[in-house]
Order: C-alpha cells, then sequence, then structure tokens
C-alpha cells in the first residue's frame, strides 16, 4: 500500500491562554485550510518565533487549540534560530526548547515547547489495521522505485480522524529526495 508524503512545515499549536495573550481573549482565528485530518486546520493568523540568534516573522498557527503550545521547526529552522529543540513525538515536550512568541496583542516567553517533529506516518484505525501497524511501532519506508532509499525510524501515530500519510520535516524530505505529493511504502519487516 503506498503512502502519501507530506511535508511538514514549521508551525505553532496554541493552548488557549497563549492564543489569547497573543491574539486578544476575544480573538477567532480564520481557518484557511484543512491538513487533512478531521477538525485540525492552518489558520490565516500568524505568531512570530524568537530565538537566541533569530527570528521567524511569519509562522503559521495550527488548530483547534491544544492543551500546552508547541512549536515544531526543522532542525535547521532550530539552529538558525539557536534552539537546541530535541527530536520529539508531537505532544511531548519534555525538555524541549523554549523560545519567544509574539503576536498582535501581546509576546510571550513560551518554556520547554519547541522540538523536531519525529518522522512519523499518520493512520486511521483502518489503514492501521490493513498495513498490520499499532500506535507507537517504529518502523522503516521504502521510495518505490529507489529500494536502496531505506528511511529508517519513522514512528506510527494512529487515531480515528487521522488519513493515512507521511510526515516529515523539509530538512529529511531534502535528504531523501522527496517531495509532498510522492509515495512511499513499508520496507519488509525483519
Amino acid at each position: 500500500m503506498l503512502i502519501p508524503v507530506v511535508i511538514q512545515h514549521r508551525h505553532v499549536h496554541l493552548s488557549p491562554a497563549d492564543q489569547a495573550r497573543l491574539f486578544g481573549p476575544r480573538a477567532v482565528l480564520k481557518p484557511v485550510a484543512g491538513v487533512g485530518h478531521r477538525g485540525q486546520v492552518v489558520y490565516h493568523e500568524t505568531v512570530a518565533i524568537a530565538g537566541k540568534e533569530g527570528l521567524f516573522a511569519s509562522v503559521r498557527v495550527a488548530g483547534p487549540c491544544r492543551e500546552k503550545t508547541q512549536v515544531e521547526l526543522s532542525a535547521a529552522e532550530a539552529a538558525a534560530l539557536g534552539l537546541a529543540a530535541p527530536v520529539r513525538v508531537s505532544g511531548d515536550t519534555a525538555r524541549a526548547a523554549s523560545c519567544g512568541l509574539s503576536g498582535p496583542a501581546g509576546r510571550i516567553r513560551s518554556r520547554a515547547c519547541a522540538i523536531i517533529p519525529a518522522r512519523h506516518v499518520h493512520c486511521g484505525v483502518r489503514d492501521a489495521r490493513r498495513l498490520g501497524l499499532a500506535q507507537g511501532d517504529v518502523v522503516s519506508l521504502v521510495v518505490p522505485g529507489r529500494p536502496e532509499l531505506l528511511i529508517p525510524g519513522v514512528v506510527v501515530r494512529v487515531h480515528p480522524t487521522f488519513r493515512l500519510a507521511f510526515h516529515l520535516t523539509d530538512d529529511e524530505a531534502s535528504a531523501y529526495w522527496l517531495s509532498s505529493g510522492d509515495a512511499v511504502r513499508l520496507a519488509p519487516r525483519r
């Protein structure tokens, strides 16, 4: 079964309290696109991310709000900002890097929020069953027609709202010569 490739661009998930601080307590963010998973969107609104070494001025906010603010960057982006962001599965911000965030209504110092997302496959429950995968599995992928190009260490995420997709950062996509819209498949298991 082919798994579509989606390159994950830098983005921010905000907690309700941080969203209110950055955009104002009555702000309602405007969705501009879905991200392929039921109920998840990218908003028109952006924030600035500041690190010790640099700033990214217009970073999209993804929604809906999460319990804790999370900034997702590629390794090159984290380095450009001067952040020692660890590779983590989304939602795991233990010992994550801290950074500044600013929006039209204010700015905050967000502690333990910045990560480099671990490359991962999103699966709905039915696709996970068909592929023989379970939440938390770690698999390898191959690019059809290029079997020498093994992509190891891919974390499996299973949820009823997910659509089958392989997510990786811009940096990783470049290393494997992949673009959004390409496809990969599970490597044979040993």
